[in-house]
């Protein structure tokens, strides 16, 4: 006979848990009027930086890392799934060891794309992702020890990209947590080479064509 309140509590107390995971599965995590928004940071490879053959001895590395920030804003809702439009903006930089004066030059790259981003699955915990705008890149040199540098600029060019991409949303507090994003990128910078002929001659008059694609791997927090 003592069992039995023993029993009712925890025939009780399973019951509640059936009813808040039930609760939790009915939760409506997605919302057409919330914006969505992401901070993210990873890595990258670039093989036509690496491909580069500059005028001085040494190369550029093929992996990078990048950081990049988004909004998106609710367009449409269909068929248990929304688009999203909204604006990605990045950078991304790649090393080497190439030597201009005192150090090595490395190439440091921008984007602002405005951006379109399908949600679907359970929850909308999945995304396909897709972006077009400006890309600026540079290659240059700092010298010296912060907040006293110095920089030198060999190289810069602008050009229209766009990327492809797709998110996964990871748990998290309901409308926030942990995304991996995978994102290529298409830029075509033309050709790279010193741009002033008061430079030592580093990267020469015709060090190739700097072209993606870029191949991104990401890990970020996003939040509605």
């Amino acid at each position: 006979m003592n069992r039995i309140p023993g029993i009712t509590a925890i025939a009780c107390a399973s019951a509640v848990a059936g009813d808040f995971v039930l609760a939790e599965e009915q939760i409506d995590w997605v919302t057409t009027s919330r914006p969505r928004y992401e901070i993210a940071l990873g890595v990258h490879s670039w093989p036509g930086i690496a491909e580069l053959q500059p005028a001085r001895e040494g190369s550029f590395d093929e992996t990078g890392f990048n950081l990049s920030m988004a909004g998106h804003w609710p367009m449409w809702r269909f068929e248990e799934s929304e688009v999203l439009f909204g604006i990605d903006a990045g950078l991304f930089s790649n090393e080497s060891n190439v030597r201009f004066i005192t150090d090595d030059v490395f190439a440091r790259a921008a984007y602002l794309t405005p951006s379109l981003k399908w949600m679907f699955g359970r929850k909308h915990r999945y995304s396909v992702d897709a972006g077009a705008g400006y890309y600026l890149v540079d290659i240059v040199e700092l010298s010296g020890d912060y907040p006293l540098t110095g920089e030198t600029e060999l190289w810069e060019e602008g050009a229209v990209g766009g990327y492809l991409g797709v998110t996964v949303d990871f748990g998290g507090a309901k409308n926030s947590g942990v995304m991996l994003s995978f994102k290529t990128h298409f830029v075509d910078f033309g050709s790279v080479g010193d741009q002033s002929s008061l430079y030592l001659p580093t990267l020469g008059n015709d060090a190739g064509d700097l072209t993606g694609p870029v191949y991104m791997m990401q890990v970020g927090y996003r939040w509605r």
